[in-house]
């Protein structure tokens, strides 16, 4: 019975940790005139909520900037919450308040690698988005040592890029590319890769 109920508390545990994590889901606060804090980081797959305090006395949204415009929560009356909106790939996106201009805001979301650091021989595998979406490629830039960012791969249409590289340090970061009409968002958070 004792070598049934470990096995059966081992297989649960097993299955658990097989399953995916649920994102997690960031609010910012909306207050006369303001939202706080004015940038926030989320993880890809990860969701953001505007809720306006009770204090205020004008309606007030989160739009996100165009071209891009991935998301408008609406007029939110004191007191409200917006529906969650989910960001799935790297990038940074700025926002405003559509009926006060100058209410800003940005959500960023870092690409992940895995590992950050190996030999030569290391296959790095960088992810650009949670989930794939429809109509969108992402672009990819590369910054070696101390040099400058340049575009290394564009139009990506996969989830993750894999890279094999020489000794040194290498630094990506990715941004989300609308396939009709070309809008993006800004470049992601950047990420350091150390080969030995």
């Amino acid at each position: 019975m004792r070598r049934g109920l470990i096995l059966a508390t081992l297989l649960a545990t097993l299955l658990l940790a097989g399953l995916p994590s649920q994102a997690a889901t960031t609010t910012v606060q909306i207050a006369d005139f303001s939202f706080t804090p004015a940038t926030v980081k989320v993880a890809e797959g990860g969701s953001v909520v505007w809720h306006y305090d009770n204090n205020g006395a004008s309606h007030h949204t989160s739009t996100q900037n165009g071209p891009l415009a991935l998301w408008d929560t609406g007029l939110l009356n004191p007191g409200q919450t917006s529906s969650a909106v989910t960001l799935k790939a790297a990038g940074v996106y700025p926002y405003h308040c559509s009926v006060h201009a100058s209410m800003t805001g940005k959500v960023s979301v870092p690409i992940l690698v895995s590992p950050t650091t190996g030999t030569s021989a290391t296959t790095f595998t960088i992810t650009l988005t949670s989930a794939l979406q429809s109509g969108f490629t992402y672009d990819v830039q590369m910054k070696v040592g101390t040099g400058s960012f340049t575009l290394w791969k564009s139009g990506v249409t996969t989830r993750t890029v894999t890279f094999k590289g020489a000794a040194g340090t290498y630094t990506f970061r990715s941004r989300l590319h609308k396939t009709s009409g070309g809008a993006t968002s800004g470049y992601s958070p950047s990420k350091k890769i150390t080969i030995s």
